[in-house]
């Protein structure tokens, strides 16, 4: 099984602009640039208002347990439906998750899935 990683770096939003200047010149020049999986945060606090608390239980849940659908994942994490399909969509907006719709007894319903290995933050001091 090949490891999926994302890697998260919490970097101020210059040096973001300077690594994306540089893939820009690399790329009009010819030069093979390979893509990474990334998430960026400018600083610690915007990195923490994102990956809450709930939020990593919802990844960590839907990993583990594999819940059918959102209403099943917030009934196993205990919380109501409207909060955890807002976190989930937010992560889904981030290409944290996949959402997968499926027919179920002429209904459809949401299969949330997450299949990183591991989540790497990396951060600039």
């Amino acid at each position: 099984m090949k490891v999926k990683n994302i890697k998260i770096e919490i970097k101020p939003i210059d040096e973001f602009f300077k690594e994306a200047a540089i893939a820009m010149e690399k790329i009009s020049k010819g030069e093979k640039v390979t893509p990474q999986r990334k998430l960026g945060f400018h600083d610690i606090n915007t990195f923490r208002n994102f990956f809450t608390p709930k939020r990593l239980e919802l990844l960590s849940v839907i990993k583990r347990k594999k819940p059918k659908s959102i209403y099943e994942l917030a009934k196993v994490v205990n919380r109501d439906l409207k909060s955890v399909n807002t976190d989930v969509k937010i992560l889904h907006d981030h290409d944290l998750l996949e959402l997968n719709k499926q027919k179920h007894k002429n209904r459809v319903r949401v299969v949330p899935t997450f299949d990183f290995d591991k989540l790497v933050v990396e951060m600039d001091i």
